[in-house]
């Protein structure tokens, strides 16, 4: 399968991009608009994050769900295999996901991609949310009438990290609308997560946000200077989205376990979320589950050195033929 790694652009003007930015929001744009200019806010928008839309069918813009206005964006290419829905990570946006979301429109696959609430271009507080379910509720919005009405079509599901964990929240609520599920990185605890359960309890109280501290979860320096400058990721992050992870955690010990067929592609150098333990819970949720572990991977499968993501690329490449060969 045909892979670039792309790293947003350099010698961008910043000031551009922020103004192309909020004029997208404040256009308030339905979804299924697919035609611009040159230069327009869109188009230095799809530049900065590295989006290739050459000569496929690309439509964007805002649905209303769930009381918030969604951003949704479509990357068609002409005759497609299947259509995946790409789902990005607490913190991130659809832009964060351009290497994976090139590389399946690359290989005809149609991707359906959002902006979770309060995240990227959606509308809702930054990285703030009062329970996962909400998240849960904007997916199965969008499956309903993004994804489930394409009938003739294998469907397919990638999410990494925090959107990996609306998936499994989204699996244990509906018969899956996917014929194969693959996880990146996936969110069940965060790392060091008994010690952040005390810190949660003693500043609850007294603290709303925490300064976002930039990690260094990728061996790509230059995606971490890029997401650095990046004006769609926050600064902060909310103590209620943590209390909200927690009360998600205690819950989902006693859902039964499912029938899904789940890869799981995860890095043995991750330190953003708790993996091993979340490995064995999935690998116990989800009996038919797969593992790939990817060698000196960080959390940032997706935005690693060009050798990792080729291997996470490899994964998901295999994964897909094996599908295809089975429906064929």
């Amino acid at each position: 399968m045909n892979f670039s790694l792309k790293v947003g652009v350099k010698g961008f003007v910043m000031s551009k991009i922020h103004h192309s930015i909020k004029s997208i929001i404040n256009s308030n744009i339905p979804f299924m608009i697919g035609r611009f200019k040159q230069n327009s806010p869109i188009d230095i928008y799809l530049k900065y994050y590295g989006l290739e839309i050459g000569a496929i069918d690309y439509r964007y813009g805002f649905v209303n769900c769930c009381e918030e206005k969604i951003f949704v964006q479509s990357f068609k290419p002409t005759n497609p295999r299947a259509i995946v829905l790409v789902l990005h990570g607490y913190l991130d946006h659809t832009g964060s996901m351009s290497n994976l979301i090139n590389f399946l429109v690359k290989n005809n696959y149609h991707v359906i991609s959002y902006d979770l609430q309060g995240h990227g271009l959606s509308s809702g507080k930054r990285a703030f949310i009062e329970s996962f379910d909400q998240y849960a509720d904007v997916f199965m919005e969008v499956c309903e009438t993004y994804i489930k009405p394409y009938a003739a079509l294998p469907k397919y599901l990638i999410a990494h990290s925090t959107g990996a964990a609306i998936s499994v929240e989204y699996l244990r609520r509906a018969s899956s609308t996917f014929h194969h599920v693959i996880l990146l990185a996936p969110l069940i605890r965060s790392y060091a997560w008994n010690l952040s359960k005390i810190g949660l309890n003693i500043m609850s109280p007294f603290v709303k946000e925490l300064r976002r501290v930039f990690k260094v979860n990728s061996s790509n320096s230059e995606y971490l200077r890029f997401v650095r400058s990046d004006p769609l990721q926050h600064n902060k992050i909310s103590i209620k989205w943590i209390k909200a992870l927690s009360a998600w955690d205690k819950k989902i010990i006693n859902y039964p376990k499912l029938e899904d067929s789940l890869l799981v592609i995860q890095g043995d150098r991750d330190k953003t979320v708790d993996w091993k333990y979340n490995l064995n819970f999935i690998r116990h949720k989800f009996p038919k589950s797969q593992i790939r572990i990817i060698k000196h991977g960080n959390h940032q499968l997706i935005n690693e050195n060009n050798r990792l993501v080729v291997s996470v690329l490899d994964c998901i490449s295999e994964q897909f033929q094996q599908i295809d060969h089975v429906q064929s």
